[in-house]
This record gives structure tokens, sequence and C-alpha cells, in this order.
């Protein structure tokens, strides 16, 4: 593993290396310049100060998530130890370090969805979508997971397919809601 520590100010950075497109290279490099303050006469900031939080959010939401490569990129461009970057960016539930489906589809399993049947409707979601919680499906469509508290108790058992919170939803629609939301994006592509 390669790490990489700098009290010599600022390095050139391969943006290349981590996006081979030359658009989104060009976007990934503003954005880095976003986040990763040099100092200068004007700002007084310290070397290698840096937005990791949002640094990590902008480039999570710009690629789905974020690879190892992408960890050590960031961690080369911010003059800190890939084992920081990687640390901060796994500690957070919602960045992922490994690509995702289109759509996440989560099961609530905290204690009112517990209760309410959270167990049942995971086995349910898993047998309409044919992956276990963690996995994605063959197509790249949808990702199951399962998750704490979603904050929609008095609806549980409470389901999320992308931002759409459905609350107790009847399993026999499943199939038919997974399907709406598979159409969904063909009709905005098309």
């Amino acid at each position: 593993m390669r790490t990489y520590r700098s009290t010599l100010g600022p390095r050139p950075h391969a943006v290349a290396q981590v996006e081979p497109d030359p658009k989104r290279a060009a976007r990934l490099d503003k954005l880095i310049q976003r986040f990763v303050h040099r100092p200068t006469a004007l700002h007084g900031r310290a070397p290698g100060a840096v937005d990791l939080m949002g640094l990590l959010g902008a480039v999570h939401d710009m690629y789905g998530c974020l690879t190892r490569p992408m960890v050590e990129h960031l961690a080369h461009v911010c003059e800190l130890y890939t084992g920081q970057v990687y640390a901060t960016a796994s500690f957070y539930p919602d960045i992922y370090l490994d690509p995702k489906g289109r759509h996440l589809v989560k099961v609530c399993t905290g204690t009112a969805c517990h209760v309410k049947g959270a167990d049942r409707l995971a086995r349910r979601c898993a047998r309409a979508l044919g992956v276990e919680p963690g996995g994605t499906d063959a197509d790249g469509e949808f990702t199951f997971l399962t998750t704490a508290c979603v904050g929609a108790c008095s609806l549980a058992p409470v389901l999320m397919v992308g931002t759409d919170i459905h609350g107790n939803p009847d399993p026999a629609t499943l199939p038919d809601l997974f399907a709406r939301h598979r159409e969904s994006d063909a009709t905005a592509a098309g």
C-alpha cells in the first residue's frame, strides 16, 4: 500500500490515472481544488488543510462509490496517509467503497421495524430481487441492503428504494414496485 505525506507543498497529481475520461477528469480536478486548501497569502491556511468530509462526499456523489485507487489518489492530493482517508470514508455508512446498483433498496432493521417484521420483509425483498442483503443483482440495477433506523418508525416496517419510503409494503406488490423503479430509469433515459 502506498502512502504519501510531504511538507514540501503541493504536488502535481495525475487525475488521468484515476479517471480516463478527460471531461470527468477535469470535473474531478475542479472538485478537488474546491476542497483542498493550499496556503496563500490571502487565506493563510496551513499546508495540507483539507475539508476531507466535504471532498469525500462530493467525490462519492460524482462516482457513486470511493474505489481503492480513488482513495489512494485523494490521499496523495490531500497529502494524507491512505489509511487516514480510508478510515474516514469507511466510518460513514452512506459512503460506499465498492460499486452499488443504480437503485439502493434498504430494509430498516431498527427497533420499531424489527418488532413489526423487518426480517420477513428482508427475506421477501431478497426473494423478489434475487440477491441477499449486501448483494447487487446481475444487471446492476438494484443493491439490497439492511440498515439501521431510517427515521420513519410510524410506518414500520420500512422499505426504501432510492429516496422513496414505503411503509409496511404488501409483499405481493414488491416485484411491481421494483419494476416501476426499473421503468422510471428507462423512461428518464429515453
